[in-house]
């Protein structure tokens, strides 16, 4: 997360330079289809503009506008006087009515919204950290459309009118925060397999005959592995030493990779040596 200081020094909000103790943090989005955080950053940076947010959340940087205990005009409500705040730039080509989006394309914004998702989260993740603010705890977290249902905020959708399009929220919002904060696997990160759960999940086969006798591009991969087994070019723990019962615990991987090298002929020479026919007849 790459943040930039671009403080609107020309706002009347900046020149009022009335300060708060942060008791919380408010998630807003422009209402408007304009991903370019510039555009914000040049038109609210004068005189006349009733309204200045702490930051701007983009796909790429975020543009810190205010000075984080700065008292900020965002909410149009007390949470001004309690609430740092930031607008989630929205991408461009849907329109509104009201306060629903029209025209948005869910499909195409999949990576937009993935990655700016992320970033306000890891925003929201170091100004908890910063402030000493539990974003589980009742009214830290909030956007701006929960500030209005609490009384604190105007009436706005934000951010409830976008994020469930992409199965979010701001449970799940809250929740990605207080995991990052954390060091545990966020929704949109999840936690790595290690190599123990990997092999919990892997097919595995201990004897020869667990190994299926059919599929339809390898032939008959139990015959395979038997002719290689007569051959004592794959060799079990010898608990059956009169046939090939023993215990050979070959992962479906391995079979796979096996048959791979045996139709290209890779135990030709062996198969040879031992009295059976290889793979690749001249």
């Amino acid at each position: 997360m790459e943040i930039i200081q671009n403080i609107l020094t020309e706002n009347d909000c900046y020149k009022a330079g009335r300060t708060i103790t942060p008791r919380g943090v408010m998630v807003h989005s422009t209402g408007v289809a304009q991903p370019n955080a510039s555009v914000f950053l040049k038109n609210w940076n004068k005189s006349g503009i009733e309204a200045c947010v702490h930051a701007f959340v983009t796909t790429g940087p975020i543009y810190q506008a205010l000075p984080w205990n700065w008292r900020g005009w965002h909410a149009g409500g007390a949470a001004n006087n309690t609430h740092i705040s930031f607008e989630i730039c929205e991408p461009a080509g849907h329109t509104y009515n009201g306060g629903t989006m029209v025209g948005y394309d869910v499909e195409q914004n999949a990576e937009y919204f993935a990655a700016i998702y992320k970033n306000a989260v890891e925003l929201t993740a170091e100004l908890c950290k910063t402030y000493g603010l539990d974003p589980l705890e009742d009214g830290v977290v909030i956007c701006h459309c929960e500030g209005c249902d609490r009384g604190i905020a105007s009436n706005h959708s934000d951010v409830l009118q976008w994020f469930p399009k992409h199965d979010k929220n701001m449970d799940t919002f809250r929740a990605d925060v207080a995991a990052l904060m954390e060091g545990r696997a966020t929704s949109y990160e999840p936690e790595e397999k290690t190599v123990e759960e990997d092999d919990e999940d892997m097919i595995r086969y201990k004897k020869l005959s667990d190994i299926p006798n059919t599929w339809d591009e390898a032939g008959n991969p139990r015959a395979t592995i038997g002719k290689l087994m007569d051959a004592k070019i794959i060799n079990g723990d010898g608990s059956d030493p009169t046939g090939n019962d023993d215990i050979i615990d070959l992962s479906e991987d391995m079979v796979r990779q096996t048959i791979i090298e045996y139709r290209g002929g890779a135990f030709d020479r062996r198969l040879i040596a031992a009295g059976l026919e290889p793979a690749v007849k001249d």
